[in-house]
């Protein structure tokens, strides 16, 4: 009866080990997240909503009928808002601004009960994609796309870095032309602050806005991305680098954003040089920033400015 009762034993916790092996298998590919793209991804629309998940190495955003990937060895950086959260201050979901002008400011970008995930990746040149899903999911799906093989820079390490020599060049150059500067194409860097613990997910708007804008007014023949080595072949290149500021001076009101929300202005410093660093033109482009819950055209007016002041300023050697 002792060996009876001994392989019965053993049967049955081979059976429980099965049902343990299963249950862990299922756990490895967690559930589809719903989430909103709000911007970033090719081929997709702003604040398109589907789901998003990681599998076989990739992000993947499902729309409707269309599916967006991202391979997890192009990403550079994948921040959540509690990266945000731990790396500007300020609580979940509202970004404290550590500006020149005093503490206490905030910059909200998001609603607080939303969570966020927001990736940097290589596809020929640099993109952003931002996406907000519901509080604490971000985390796990950051985690996930670690494991795949994305890279995500340490609190605090500028993914881009900036050349040195553009704060010195910014007063050599020129704020009016007297007439339009030919060139074929324009690659616009990815947007830097001297001033302002800029959250990524501005940043990645600010730059991702500027790139469609300027795309938009098709006053180039192409457009390139920060880091796209193909644009080194193009002899009238213009480099685009764009550097936050602050708030504007002088008006205690507009420096108060509120975290639900509100409306204020931020400079950015705009400087167009030749590839080889020679300045041809500075300009300070105020917009209007504005917030609304979770939406990001707070850095739409900048975008349509700056692309406003290449239109006015070049021109395609074709005269169109």
């Amino acid at each position: 009866m002792a060996p009876r009762r001994t392989a019965v034993l053993a049967a049955v916790a081979l059976l429980f080990a099965g049902i343990e092996t299963s249950t862990g298998n299922a756990q490895e590919t967690p559930a589809p997240v719903k989430a909103v793209q709000l911007i970033g991804l090719t081929g997709v629309k702003e604040n398109a909503k589907g789901t998003l998940k990681v599998e076989n190495g990739n992000l993947q955003f499902v729309h409707g009928k269309t599916n967006a990937d991202i391979t997890a060895a192009s990403i550079q950086d994948v921040v959540t808002g509690d990266d945000t959260q731990r790396s500007v201050g300020g609580t979940v979901g509202v970004m404290s601004m550590a500006a020149p002008y005093g503490g206490g400011r905030f910059l909200s970008l998001f609603r607080k009960k939303i969570d966020t995930l927001t990736v940097q990746y290589r596809d020929g040149g640099l993109h952003g994609a931002i996406f907000t899903m519901p509080v604490g999911a971000a985390n796990a799906l950051k985690t996930e796309l670690v494991s795949e093989g994305a890279h995500t820079a340490t609190m605090g390490e500028p993914t881009t870095a900036i050349p040195s020599s553009n704060e010195q060049n910014a007063t050599q150059s020129p704020e009016h032309l007297p007439g339009k500067i030919k060139a074929s194409a324009i690659q616009v860097e990815m947007v830097q602050s001297d001033e302002i613990k800029l959250p990524t997910e501005f940043q990645i708007a600010l730059y991702e806005n500027l790139v469609h804008q300027i795309e938009k007014q098709r006053t180039f023949q192409h457009v390139y991305r920060d880091g796209d080595r193909t644009a080194a072949s193009v002899p009238d290149l213009v480099v685009l680098h764009s550097t936050v500021r602050g708030f504007k001076a002088g008006s205690e009101r507009a420096r108060q954003v509120t975290t639900v929300a509100g409306a204020t202005s931020i400079t950015v410093h705009c400087q167009f040089t030749s590839t080889d660093a020679k300045p041809l033109l500075a300009r300070d482009v105020n917009g209007k920033v504005r917030f609304f819950g979770g939406n990001l055209k707070a850095t739409y007016d900048f975008a349509k400015k700056a692309a406003h002041a290449a239109h006015e300023n070049f021109s395609s050697p074709d005269g169109k």
